[in-house]
Formats: C-alpha cells, sequence, structure tokens
C-alpha cells in the first residue's frame, strides 16, 4: 500500500521483508554480481580485459572527451582505482589522456582509433549477451524495467555520491 507524501501524492512502500533477499538493493546487486562473473569469463576469455577495463573504456567511449573526475563519478570507482585502469588501458594504446583546456588540473580522456574499434567489438559482444538476458521478459516488461531503471539510477547514484552521513537522509 502507497504512502502519502502531500495532497494527491502517493510513494511506494518496499513489500514485506522475510530476511536479506526480499530487498530490493540485494536482489538487484545479485543479478549484478551474476552479470558480472559471466562478463568477466568472456571479456577475459575473447578480449584480454577486466569487467573495470571494459567499463572504463565504455565511459570514455559514450562521453569522450571526458574528463577523469567525471568517470570516477559515473563509475563510483576512486580516483586511484582509476588511474591504475587508465593507465592500463593507455599502454595497450587504447585510451589517451590530455590536459583540460578549459581546467589545467585535470585531464580529459579520450579512446585511441584502436580503442574506438575494441570498443565498438566489445559493446556488440555485450549487446549480443544483454539479449540472452532480456529474453526472458515481454517488449513491455523490457520497456517498464528500462523505465524503472531511468527513475531509480539518478536518485541511486546522487546519494551514493554523498558523504555517508548526509547520504542516510
Amino acid at each position: 500500500m502507497p504512502a502519502s507524501i502531500g495532497p494527491g501524492e502517493t510513494v511506494a512502500l518496499h513489500p514485506r521483508i522475510g530476511d536479506i533477499r526480499d530487498l530490493l538493493t540485494f536482489r538487484v546487486a545479485m543479478l549484478g554480481a551474476a552479470g558480472d562473473r559471466i562478463a568477466q569469463q568472456w571479456l577475459a576469455t575473447e578480449f584480454g580485459f577486466r569487467i573495470v577495463e571494459w567499463r572504463v573504456l565504455g565511459i570514455i567511449a559514450a562521453s569522450e572527451p571526458v574528463r577523469f573526475f567525471e568517470v570516477a563519478r559515473a563509475l563510483l570507482i576512486d580516483k586511484g582505482q582509476l588511474s591504475r585502469v587508465v593507465n592500463v588501458l593507455a599502454k595497450k594504446g587504447l585510451v589517451e589522456a590530455e590536459p583540460d583546456p578549459d581546467d589545467q588540473r585535470t585531464i580529459r580522456l579520450r579512446t585511441t582509433g584502436e580503442g574506438a574499434d575494441v570498443h565498438r567489438r566489445i559493446l556488440a559482444r555485450a549487446f549480443e549477451r544483454n539479449q540472452l538476458v532480456v529474453a526472458a521478459l515481454t517488449p513491455g516488461e523490457l520497456e517498464t524495467l528500462f523505465s524503472l531503471l531511468d527513475k531509480l539510477q539518478p536518485m541511486m547514484s546522487h546519494r551514493a555520491a554523498r558523504p555517508a552521513e548526509e547520504a542516510e537522509t
């Protein structure tokens, strides 16, 4: 049953929780963990990539040129870890860093020609793999799922970026 938040407005209440397996965040995390395990296997076998390398390359390719801190924020990883991954990708000749012309204190990242090609090949394979997952849903269910994710993701990303003491409020 929804709870009222104001005149004519309601919010959903989480269904009854018997144990951890009933929590939305736990269920989403387990879905993500299963997907990560499967992806890590084919990424390593077919492309010699770790999943974090793929995600960094993917965000750079999707947003290039992109500021270093924006990649860290998008992936919810710390700058030290991102720096190590960027160095690996740069040594593979897939990304390059350049000073940000608007702010000399930071760098912008972009893919190289080879990086863009590798990105396209991995993305095509990831799409094939995702097709297997979404095949369990009807077209309407899939549209609803993506609509709901579009609603939840920005709110959760915003909360995750806040200091721990503020994220609880």
